[in-house]
């Protein structure tokens, strides 16, 4: 497999014919994988993965930009693959909020004693649902995603009085 790039100017008067030569290139390869991405809004650049040979069939699709539509060549072989919805967002309450703001402290203050980055102790989106599930047992920790049983046994009894602490405090 080889790789070769593509530089295409957006607003300059080589870009038409930096597309003929990228069309050209794409309708003698086979193309496996291709990155691109548009830079600084000045040009298009693109990485191809491909093997020297016919092409495979393919399809035109047109992509809508400011000023004209420009069409571009999708390969049908490439395999599509099923857009993943994007998780629902965890909603608190007002107690829980408060559960959070707590446990995201002690997050924060635990990974700078520890000279560790806050992830690494525990993500954002497993404090929430900590403070959103009403965790009061350590057998419970586990259960949240991103939280096995390693940081249960590291930091567990600290986040479980944390819990507790917060929602013993009057409203």
């Amino acid at each position: 497999m080889k790789c070769k790039t593509f530089k295409i100017h957006l607003q300059d008067e080589t870009r038409n014919f930096e597309e003929v030569k990228f069309n050209k290139f794409l309708e003698n390869v086979t193309v496996h994988n291709v990155f691109a991405s548009v830079v600084n809004n000045e040009f298009w650049t693109t990485l191809v993965f491909y093997d020297e040979g016919t092409a495979v069939s393919v399809k035109s699709q047109f992509v809508k930009t400011v000023d004209e539509e420009i069409p571009t060549k999708t390969f049908a072989e490439k395999p599509v693959k099923p857009e993943i919805a994007p998780p629902e967002p965890i909603i608190l309450t007002a107690e829980e909020e408060n559960v959070y703001a707590a446990l995201r402290d002690w997050r924060n203050e635990r990974a700078s004693q520890d000279g560790l980055p806050p992830y690494m102790i525990a993500h954002n989106d497993s404090l929430m649902l900590m403070a959103k599930q009403h965790v009061k047992t350590l057998e419970e920790l586990p259960q949240i995603k991103g939280f096995g049983e390693k940081r249960t046994q590291k930091y567990g009894e600290e986040i479980l009085q944390i819990i507790n602490a917060t929602n013993n405090l009057p409203a």
